[in-house]
């Protein structure tokens, strides 16, 4: 198959465990016809975030086998500056957006931890957090406008390998789209927890007060696996 003309940086960064997926047949016919359709909406003018390099930012931190915990997001923050290739995550310096900060909330309530005062979550990624948005690109100023350029075959396929390689991880479904997944993990090796969305439209109803980040961290020690320290050390 012919190289990459926009995705070509993005794959560079990838963890050299994901590299079988995303090279596999029906994963390079997949990211053939997304590339194809991203170079002619640069070509075209549009400003596509995240960066070219940062588009698969959440695979280059831990193979398919080491993730220790799931957080699925819809497609990437469209403002100028705010994505980072983390679902929920942005750089620092930039504003903590508000799903970011119900997250947050809920981090201090259920933990007692103290939440940075950034919003960074690459310490979260270094970790085995796997912070995967369905959606991997987004036109600036216009949300969900690449859902249907086909990256969902791509977000599932990387879900996939996880449901399939990790020795026991969480799953943490926040919303409808991401808990539309939930049929597909094997509750008999992962543990699948849902809630309400933590955007500021739908936090109050199930995201607040949920406890996830708690029993992630005790499902994690129970399996033997090392907790996630959620706030960096200070």
């Amino acid at each position: 198959m012919p190289p990459y003309t926009f995705l070509d940086l993005a794959l560079q960064s990838v963890h050299p465990d994901w590299q079988p997926i995303l090279d596999s047949p029906s994963m390079r016919r997949a990211l053939q016809t997304i590339d194809a359709q991203l170079h002619e909406r640069r070509a075209s003018g549009e400003i596509i975030y995240p960066p070219r390099p940062a588009i698969f930012h959440a695979l280059q931190y831990c193979a398919p086998r080491d993730v220790r915990v799931v957080i699925l997001g819809q497609d990437p923050y469209h403002g100028a500056g705010e994505a980072m290739g983390l679902s929920f995550s942005v750089p620092p310096g930039v504003r903590v957006p508000p799903s970011l900060r119900n997250i947050y909330k809920e981090l201090a309530s259920d933990t007692g931890a103290t939440p940075p005062l950034h919003g960074d979550l690459t310490h979260w990624a270094r970790q085995g957090v796997l912070l995967l948005n369905s959606v991997l690109t987004v036109a600036a100023d216009r949300a969900g406008s690449h859902a249907k350029l086909g990256w969902q075959a791509v977000s599932n396929a990387l879900i996939d390998s996880v449901n399939t390689t990790a020795a026991g991880c969480v799953f943490l479904l926040w919303g409808n789209w991401a808990r539309s997944n939930a049929d597909k993990i094997d509750r008999r090796r992962h543990l699948v927890l849902e809630a309400a969305h933590p955007s500021p439209l739908s936090a109050s109803r199930g995201f607040l007060h949920c406890g996830h980040f708690s029993k992630a961290n005790d499902w994690l020690q129970q399996h033997g696996h090392a907790p996630v320290r959620w706030t960096e050390p200070r």
